[in-house]
């Protein structure tokens, strides 16, 4: 059985797909009541209190700890993956049914990768953020799994990431990866201080979780079939404004 989680702070048009769940991510804080077709991430064993430095990872948690379907996906209430050979029309572009996915040759889909050209992995991160903060990760990554440390520099070395904390894959390669994520980023959230960070640099979890996905990949590409999705964004993309944005912070931040 499949389920695609779809992560939503809001209420929403959602595909019309069994196999598509809405969660309401944040749920504990919230105020909102998104409805009895929206499950929340305060359920069962969760985080949910962490959303604004978590972003999705919350429903992912609540993916991890509370399903139990053989394949499991963490999508966003305005982004999908594109659809190949079954779609689903919504706001005017198509995306992916929950039965468009190969998991019989691939054991994880995940967001095919963004190409920065001007810069690498790392330095596109310290423009946008914190270098101090990364390094502590970078630091954390050594002490926990030293193991990965030529993965993490390989991807903070290279120009292409696999963004938006978006899977399809089975259960058993998804729980591996959270039982591996989750407890670095525990460590992470002690270590670093948020004090003076406003609501958008708050979700620094959620952001090195990119990066981070991308490492636990590199890692085990050689042990798991992974396969990569274009990513719709159903609300539209204004490109040329996020090249533009790059070029700044690139040559003159």
């Amino acid at each position: 059985m499949i389920r695609i989680y779809i992560a939503t702070h809001k209420q929403y048009d959602f595909p019309v797909d069994e196999g598509y769940q809405p969660i309401h991510v944040g749920k504990k804080n919230s105020t909102s009541d998104l409805g009895i077709s929206v499950i929340g991430d305060n359920e069962g064993d969760n985080i949910s209190e962490l959303n604004p430095s978590y972003c999705e990872l919350t429903a992912l948690y609540w993916i991890w700890k509370n399903s139990d379907e053989d394949i499991v996906g963490l999508v966003h209430y305005r982004r999908y993956f594109a659809g190949v050979h079954n779609i689903i029309p919504l706001h005017g572009k198509g995306i992916a049914s929950s039965n468009d996915f190969d998991l019989n040759k691939y054991d994880l889909i995940v967001a095919r990768k963004r190409n920065y050209y001007v810069t690498n992995i790392k330095n596109h991160y310290c423009r946008a953020h914190s270098e101090g903060d990364l390094n502590i990760l970078r630091s954390i990554v050594e002490a926990m799994y030293p193991d990965y440390n030529q993965a993490f520099d390989t991807v903070m070395h290279g120009r292409k990431i696999s963004l938006y904390n978006m899977f399809v894959g089975k259960a058993d390669v998804v729980n591996q990866y959270c039982q591996w994520l989750f407890p670095l980023l525990d460590e992470v959230n002690k270590q670093i201080d948020f004090s003076g960070y406003d609501s958008y640099q708050k979700r620094i979890l959620g952001f090195m979780a990119e990066r981070l996905f991308n490492v636990w990949i590199e890692h085990n590409k050689r042990n798991i079939k992974v396969g990569y999705r274009k990513v719709v964004n159903i609300e539209g993309e204004n490109l040329i404004k996020k090249g533009s944005a790059l070029l700044v912070r690139h040559f003159l931040k």
